[in-house]
């Protein structure tokens, strides 16, 4: 086994943006510190032979009916890897590696859609790694959190 392993993302692409605006929002006060609670989940999975990766961030805010927009979006990566990676290896790129790669399209994604909907931009936060005590069952890799959001 190599001890180093290098990779290659060779497809980015977004397979998900659903934005829907809030007619019944009422806006607060110019200034006003809002916080949004937003979900990032990471999965993907590994070919049989371990020498590519298929990844999947998804993004999606939470409690649409009190904010004035709610947002869902999920990117979809293609990575190649320069040697193949064994099951025990394969965790650490799944819940770290390719997340970090990822996320900075996805932010820069969430703040220019909201921006361009005529709202101040979402920026979402950098918290994206999954809590080890949420690993099992139907919420693992999924991570939520709070965004702080400007009106």
């Amino acid at each position: 086994m190599p001890s180093r392993i290098n990779f290659e993302l060779n497809k980015l692409r977004l397979i998900k943006s659903v934005f829907t605006t809030n007619p019944g929002y009422h806006p607060p006060a110019p200034g006003e510190l809002i916080a949004m609670g937003v979900t990032l989940r990471n999965s993907g999975e590994f070919s049989a032979d371990g020498g590519q990766a298929h990844f999947v961030q998804s993004f999606k805010t939470q409690a649409a009916y009190e904010m004035p927009f709610s947002l869902e979006v999920e990117f979809e990566a293609l990575f190649a890897l320069s040697a193949p990676v064994g099951e025990v290896e394969r965790e650490p790129f799944l819940t770290q590696v390719f997340p970090q790669v990822i996320f900075p399209f996805m932010r820069e994604y969430v703040a220019e859609t909201t921006r361009r909907a005529g709202f101040p931009p979402l920026l979402i936060n950098q918290s994206f790694y999954p809590d080890p005590a949420n690993e099992v069952g139907e919420g693992a890799g999924e991570k939520v959190f709070t965004s702080k959001w400007i009106h």
